[in-house]
């Protein structure tokens, strides 16, 4: 429409709207937004006089008219735009004398703020690796909405990713829903029965634990001898690791199960508290209840201290000592 208006206008030297109109066949509604539109680009020229001419511009002429102002506006922004950044990198130095500790071997960060905002800058400046590793048996979700951006941007940048937690994560909604979108994109994540602390290590050159006592903040260690054990810590339990379904296998949940009572047997008879015990399984105290009641009830035994006393007679501890060793032996191979 614009473009046949225009040849029109040129063709005729000048016309008004209701002309226009006329000659192009169409309403004069149309044809005085189209006018509005060219004179807008600068395509057209208005006259002076009772009729409102229009007459046709160059488009060469219609270019500078249009195109300078914007260039104008462009290039004092550009000037903004240098002015705050030699501003900002004046402080550079003030920063980098304020965070002198980051270079050290352990470094506290005892607030969640600073946390994040540790391991978004590793996030960022990792190249290679991701390990992680999860206790308890679910994540808040607000804890996976602010993972998961990170996380799949990792993944897209070709980074490998791998993550551990306790069995009973397989049950948690959200956290399943978290893995299905991390695998799909080429994460790795498996479950254990193992006592897990919360750890990120990054390229394996730097971790961060939590701190004790405080779940909110964390510990940074860039010692590599550290960093290095608490990789082969991480590399020992994923060997022994089951895979994190994303649907609902009955016989992946079975050996999910025989391995978490396998665990709480060998608890069972190590004294410690039932409380302690649900920690380290990474599950709640009615479930521990549950399971408890559901192995003695097995063995025959009226107590936990007379299913302690049947545990060590029948020889089961050796028996799931020989199986582990046995499924080792196999993954080694």
């Amino acid at each position: 429409m614009d473009r046949e208006l225009y040849e029109c206008v040129l063709e005729s030297g000048h016309g008004d709207v209701a002309e226009l109109a006329t000659e192009l066949g169409i309403s004069c509604q149309e044809a005085e937004s189209s006018v509005h539109r060219l004179l807008a680009l600068r395509l057209l020229n208005a006259k002076p006089g009772p009729r409102n001419l229009v007459s046709a511009v160059s488009p060469s002429s219609a270019v500078a008219l249009v195109t300078t102002p914007i260039e104008n506006g462009l290039r004092r922004q550009m000037e903004e735009v240098e002015r705050l950044r030699h501003e900002l990198l004046e402080l550079l130095p003030l920063f980098e004398h304020g965070q002198a500790d980051s270079t050290q071997p352990l470094q506290a960060l005892p607030e969640l703020g600073d946390v994040l905002a540790t391991i978004e800058q590793l996030a960022a400046e990792c190249r290679e690796e991701v390990l992680t590793s999860q206790p308890g048996g679910r994540r808040n979700v607000e804890e996976l909405t602010e993972a998961i951006a990170r996380d799949e941007g990792l993944l897209r940048k070709g980074i490998r990713m791998r993550t551990l937690y306790q069995h009973p994560a397989r049950y948690h909604q959200a956290t399943a829903a978290y893995v299905e979108r991390l695998t799909g994109l080429g994460g790795e994540v498996r479950t254990t029965s193992a006592n897990l602390m919360r750890v990120i290590i990054f390229d394996r050159k730097v971790a961060l634990v939590s701190l004790v006592g405080n779940q909110q903040g964390a510990m940074v260690i860039r010692d590599r001898s550290v960093v290095d054990f608490a990789v082969q810590a991480f590399e020992h339990i994923w060997l022994k690791g089951d895979l994190f379904p994303t649907g609902h296998d009955p016989e992946q949940i079975q050996t999910v199960s025989e391995d978490m009572d396998h665990t709480l047997v060998r608890l069972l008879v190590s004294g410690e508290s039932d409380h302690a015990v649900a920690r380290r399984l990474g599950i709640s105290m009615r479930t521990l209840q549950r399971r408890l009641v559901k192995i003695t009830e097995e063995l025959g035994a009226n107590s936990r201290l007379q299913a302690g006393y049947l545990i060590h007679r029948s020889g089961l501890l050796e028996k799931n000592r020989d199986l582990e060793s046995a499924e080792t032996l196999a993954v080694r191979a």
